[in-house]
């Protein structure tokens, strides 16, 4: 009997060391509430307490390693090698560290259900059967976690966050004229038209178009009751009808109006003048429509979307971030079919900065987030090389 469970300690003894054990990759550190150091498991939003001496344990594990190598690594640590070997496979056991591939190819310890899932890596497959790690942050993947458990809204105390942002600080304040633009076509029409269009015409964007763009698009309808929560009805949606979001014109050349950076007053229809044109707003242009875009050519106008983030947490705080984007998303689709429909050529890009570097909105870096772009123009004749190729029933397109 004794001999018996001697060989069967050995066998697992063999077995275990040939195993590799590696830090998941969707895991963080945080600071908890009591001041300590947390370990977060992204993926299943798990919470753990960890101790200095195992942070710096998981720290060896950034490729896989056996227990023999993690043993002679781990210079703060006199545990036995037995006894290091005894915590990685616990620590595989509560999915913090993954086991890889045996040191020889020979067999690996036996596999819960959860762990036959994984793939060769020893993880769970990525959203949509990716790869783990494959386009993924663990930081994404915390802030997703963390939005699908915070869905109910919950008011603050205190007073919300005003909907309107004014800068009294602007150069000037232009009204914006009332809108002008040719009465909207079919929806059906708008959206088989709609395009990212990124070559524009060599001429200024007229302002009543931009005045039409913003008026159809972002400008205050009212407020919703009750008063003081300081909610808005606007054409595009927002969660809780928060309406975070600010929008900035960076105009290089636009009819009617100097070059220079504005604010859009979505209250009062008007543009408040922050900024004279210069390198900065030049460069800042390049940087956030022209790179993405692969474009040289700037574009005769943009928009440089912001959020004051404030207002969206104030009610849903912990998935103020995921609306946030939701938020952005829904109103770049409502700047991009409304611009389709009175003839401008838009094309968004994703590019975010953080911080934000311009300097007409230092004052408000505290207060608003940068979450995307517009570039805006008139449209130029579309080349054939980006001519739109129509699907078939009974034929593919030839790919180069």
């Amino acid at each position: 009997m004794a001999a018996n469970g001697t060989a069967e300690q050995e066998k697992n003894a063999t077995m275990t060391r040939q195993t590799l054990y590696r830090r998941r990759r969707d895991t963080l550190v945080e600071w908890g509430e009591n001041g300590k150091l947390v370990l977060v498991d992204c993926g299943a939003w798990r919470k753990f307490a960890i101790k200095p001496e195992l942070l710096e344990l998981l720290s060896l594990l950034d490729h896989p390693r056996s227990a023999r190598d993690v043993h002679g690594a781990w210079a703060s640590s006199s545990r036995p090698e037995d006894e290091v070997r005894r915590l990685l496979e616990r620590l595989a056991e509560a999915g913090i560290v993954c086991r890889d591939a045996p040191e020889d190819d020979g067999p690996a310890p036996e596999a819960d259900e959860a762990e036959a899932r994984r793939d060769g890596a020893g993880e769970v497959p990525g959203p949509g059967g990716a790869p783990p790690g494959a386009g993924w942050t663990p930081y994404e993947l915390a802030v997703h976690a963390q939005a699908s458990r915070s869905g109910v809204p919950t008011r603050l105390r205190g007073t919300p966050p005003a909907a309107r942002l004014l800068h009294p600080e602007a150069l000037e304040r232009i009204e914006l004229p009332e809108d002008t633009a040719p009465p909207s076509r079919p929806l059906d029409r708008v959206l088989a038209d709609r395009r990212s269009i990124r070559t524009y015409a060599p001429s200024p964007v007229p302002l009543p178009l931009l005045a039409a763009l913003f008026a159809r698009t972002a400008r205050v309808r009212g407020y919703l009751p009750p008063l003081k929560y300081e909610q808005t009805q606007r054409a595009a949606p927002s969660g809780g009808a928060r309406h975070s979001l600010e929008l900035y014109l960076v105009a290089r050349e636009v009819e009617g109006l100097a070059p220079g950076a504005y604010h859009y007053d979505p209250f009062g229809h008007a543009l408040e003048r922050l900024a004279p044109w210069s390198e900065e707003l030049d460069d800042l242009q390049r940087r956030t429509l022209c790179v993405p875009m692969q474009e040289d050519q700037p574009p005769p106008a943009g928009l440089y979307l912001t959020s004051c983030a404030y207002r969206t947490g104030w009610k849903y705080q912990g998935m103020a971030l995921s609306l946030i984007y939701r938020d952005t998303g829904c109103l770049m689709q409502t700047l991009s079919l409304a611009g389709t429909d009175i003839g401008l050529a838009t094309c968004l890009t994703g590019r975010v900065e953080s911080p934000m570097t311009p300097s007409f909105l230092r004052p408000y870096r505290d207060r608003l987030i940068h979450v995307g772009n517009m570039a805006i123009g008139l449209p130029a004749p579309i080349s054939a090389a980006h001519r739109l190729v129509p699907l078939t029933a009974d034929k593919e397109p030839e790919r180069a």
